[in-house]
């Protein structure tokens, strides 16, 4: 039997569950219900004996290899309508994304045109205050690491403090380290060269 559709259909039958593979089984009854309900009492089983996501996966793969041969053809027939949910639960995450986002630039263009003068202003002045905030924060941190007191700014806050500006400027997804990490690449380099000089002073 092949090793990469055991594999497959053992991690989406585990990741899915037993509804949704007897669900896919009606839809094509004969032999290949049968086996979808073998694979869905596998896995049942599996879930109340086993703990762990990887650990059930590893299992249910070790059962479905023990599957008579013939029991293959009806497997790939299984891992492709497996592999059509989650594609499908995968678009319908991604059209979610989608919608927040542009109701989120809605919500913020709306502001940016009301006539209330303080609606107007409130967006765009937050949207500063958190990046001058972001810089702040880790400038004043780097530079005491530069001079050796402390570890400097911490990544995960720093992507916190910057995060409604990059909502503000349209940003769909925030890699906040890769973002934050830029600037305080910038201003650790400047800061050692600063700390290069004091030393170089001092002698």
């Amino acid at each position: 039997m092949a090793l990469a559709t055991i594999a497959t259909v053992a991690s989406l039958a585990t990741e899915f569950g037993p509804a949704v593979l007897r669900g896919i089984g009606s839809l094509f009854g004969g032999k290949t219900e049968d086996v979808a309900k073998d694979l869905a009492n596998l896995v049942d089983h599996v879930d109340n004996s086993v703990n762990g996501k990887a650990a059930k996966a590893q299992k249910v793969e070790q059962l479905v290899a023990q599957l008579p041969p013939d029991a293959l053809v009806e497997l790939e027939k299984i891992k492709s309508e497996l592999e059509k949910e989650k594609n499908r639960r995968l678009e319908l995450q991604l059209n979610d994304k989608q919608a927040e986002h542009s109701e989120t630039q809605t919500t913020i263009r709306a502001g940016d045109t009301a006539e209330d003068k303080y609606v107007r202003h409130t967006r765009p002045k937050g949207a500063r205050l958190s990046l001058y905030a972001c810089i702040a924060y880790i400038f004043a941190f780097d530079a005491l690491a530069a001079f050796d007191k402390g570890n400097g700014a911490n990544m995960e806050f720093a992507g916190i403090l910057i995060a409604p500006f990059l909502t503000y400027m349209g940003w769909r997804t925030m890699d906040k380290r890769g973002h934050t990490t830029a600037i305080k690449n910038a201003f650790k380099q400047g800061l050692t060269t600063l700390k290069t000089q004091r030393v170089k002073g001092a002698r």
